[in-house]
């Protein structure tokens, strides 16, 4: 084989390796984004995550953290409008553990997680647990719509710029995500990606048993 031809071939070959890798991670970018709704959002600037994780602690992954008491993140202080017209804010939650679900109705895993978190809603309601969406990039009247479909009751914040998401540092700019906060303000778990009412009602017992 001539000199010419050996370089042809080794062109060849990083040629395809190249596309090859390409395809690859085009496939797992398609993977992640395909786990949940892309917002519009900009993604927050993160830090480590000194969690305690059954996935990749990184912000960006799809699974479940769990954070060791010494190293919850305190949620920051958000406030808002909610869809029903009225205000809250989050501080005036304060002991209670509080679930933090992030949604649209676009979305079509925020829809297929939706009748679990009304469920445990209603379950662990007589124990002190507070639900509170954020819907996040939505037409008030369709999320309301949808939120009268379901049955779900709890209050929704309306974020349709996205500003109270971009807040939540520990989340990607997608939705579902939810954040189970404890009474005093600090993330104790997170979930990105639609959760299950058996996921949910195990990290809420655990977090309620610490209390």
């Amino acid at each position: 084989m001539t000199g010419r031809a050996r370089r042809r071939r080794t062109r060849g070959a990083g040629l395809a390796a190249a596309l090859a890798g390409g395809l690859l991670a085009g496939a797992l970018l398609a993977g992640a984004l395909l786990a949940g709704c892309a917002s519009q959002t900009p993604l927050a600037t993160t830090t480590s995550d000194p969690a305690k994780t059954t996935s990749d602690p990184g912000t960006n992954r799809v699974g479940e953290t769990v954070f060791s008491a010494a190293a919850r993140p305190a949620l920051p202080e958000l406030s808002g409008v909610t869809l029903s017209g009225g205000t809250l804010n989050l501080a005036s939650l304060r002991g209670h553990v509080v679930v933090l679900n992030v949604w649209a109705s676009w979305c079509a895993p925020c829809k297929a997680e939706s009748p679990a978190l009304v469920s445990v809603a209603r379950a662990t309601e007589a124990q002190g647990v507070v639900f509170v969406g954020i819907d996040e990039n939505d037409q008030n009247q369709a999320a309301k719509a949808f939120l009268a479909g379901i049955g779900s009751s709890y209050p929704n914040l309306a974020d349709p710029q996205g500003e109270l998401l971009a807040q939540l540092r520990m989340l990607p700019p997608a939705v579902p995500s939810s954040l189970l906060v404890d009474a005093t303000g600090h993330v104790a778990a997170r979930v990105i990606g639609p959760t299950t009412a058996p996921q949910m009602t195990r990290l809420l017992a655990d977090l309620l048993a610490k209390r």
